[in-house]
């Protein structure tokens, strides 16, 4: 019998909404990247969210879906300056 996790208190429900929206806007992201490096980028972006997976701090969870956010918004900028506009 698998053993349940416990439920999460208000905070940590949001911060989770938060991080799984900041990974798929990622991942929405990196489709539109040049076919030579999508992979590499998808798998980055995967590893990143998978190192911190487990992360309960919430001041820490807190940092990182803001620096996501940064970085997310930097590779937007890099990608719409090389042509890759969102479609």
């Amino acid at each position: 019998m698998a053993v349940k996790a416990p439920p999460l208190d208000l905070r940590a429900f949001l911060l989770r909404g938060h991080s799984i929206r900041l990974f798929r806007a990622a991942l929405r992201s990196a489709r539109r990247a040049p076919p030579h490096s999508r992979g590499d980028l998808e798998q980055t972006i995967r590893s990143e969210m998978e190192r911190n997976r487990y992360e309960k701090n919430q001041q820490t969870i807190r940092f990182l879906i803001s620096d996501g956010l940064q970085r997310l918004k930097q590779l937007n900028v890099m990608l719409g300056i090389q042509g890759y506009e969102e479609a």
